[in-house]
């Protein structure tokens, strides 16, 4: 929707721009034809100067009335050219991000394959990494679908809290999940199980996190908070404040913000908000709030 009223926006801003600058000079005109004619009338009763000096005016004032109108219609061309760009950009980029996606999924899943069929291949520490590595690359080729389709169609619909964090359980297996509570909210499966795993993954990459904590509470009659608490190292209020802004890294070593930047885009899509805390040496906490369903 953003981009949509965006692009509406330029369009509209171009039109307004354009037709304003052009009512503009033809009143200039008019009215310097106008002033002509009575200073002529006034000065002089022989009328050659006169329509020298009205010719001069038209002339110019068509000549300025063209440039004004050729400029407005290249600026319309410009933004139209430029929305067309970005949509082909886009639309290759979730090509080539869906198709990677694809064959990445077949990778992992040879790969667990390969660790339940070989006993000594699951005890290779080669074997771990591998896995680790397709997950976190999944989450972020996840994020790019997001972060390059920003106006994609959720589909809302009755989704129980406790699904789809079991369903992610097996991908970070060091990794302790404790669930307090449930409730059924009205979300999309996909894109809150993309928000979950953000989430996990920043636990466990970010804040070395060891357990993590869902609390799940009904906040009135038509609300329900998902509080998300690890034991990791956390981040200092500096750094909270900064989070969910793509591209703002707080530390050299931080990731490029796109993923909890996603996860906020996706909450509020859903009608729901997402919220991070916490401190230093205090483990971080995250706050999502979505609409439940009745």
């Amino acid at each position: 929707m953003m981009t949509r009223a965006r692009n509406r926006l330029l369009y509209f801003g171009a039109v307004i721009w354009l037709l304003l600058t052009v009512t503009l000079a033809v009143w200039w005109m008019v009215f310097g034809l106008l002033q002509a004619g009575q200073l002529g009338a006034l000065s002089s009763p022989e009328g050659q100067r006169l329509e020298r000096v009205q010719r001069m005016i038209v002339w110019e004032g068509v000549t300025f009335v063209g440039l004004l109108i050729a400029g407005g219609v290249a600026l319309v061309i410009s933004i139209r050219r430029e929305q067309v760009r970005q949509h082909a950009v886009e639309s290759f980029f979730m090509a080539f991000t869906h198709d990677l996606k694809t064959a990445l999924a077949s990778l992992q899943l040879q790969a667990e394959s390969l660790s339940e069929d070989l006993p000594e291949a699951a005890a290779n520490p080669n074997m771990a990494r591998l896995l680790k590595d397709t997950v976190r690359l999944g989450v972020q080729l996840e994020n790019s679908l997001y972060f390059a389709q920003p106006e994609g169609h959720l589909l809302v619909e009755p989704v129980a809290i406790s699904t789809f964090i079991a369903r992610t359980a097996a991908d970070w297996p060091e990794l302790r999940v404790r669930v307090e509570g449930d409730d059924t909210v009205l979300a999309d499966a996909r894109a809150l199980e993309s928000v979950w795993r953000n989430l996990l993954q920043n636990a466990v990459i970010h804040g070395g996190a060891r357990t993590v904590t869902v609390r799940v509470e009904r906040r009135g009659d038509d609300r329900a908070t998902i509080t998300v608490i690890d034991d990791g190292r956390g981040a200092p209020p500096r750094v909270v404040r900064t989070l969910g802004r793509p591209f703002k890294r707080p530390a050299v070593t931080s990731g490029t913000g796109v993923g909890l930047f996603v996860c906020q885009q996706l909450a509020r899509r859903m009608n729901g908000d997402l919220r991070f805390g916490g401190s230093g040496g205090a483990g971080f906490t995250a706050v999502l709030e979505l609409p439940v369903a009745r």
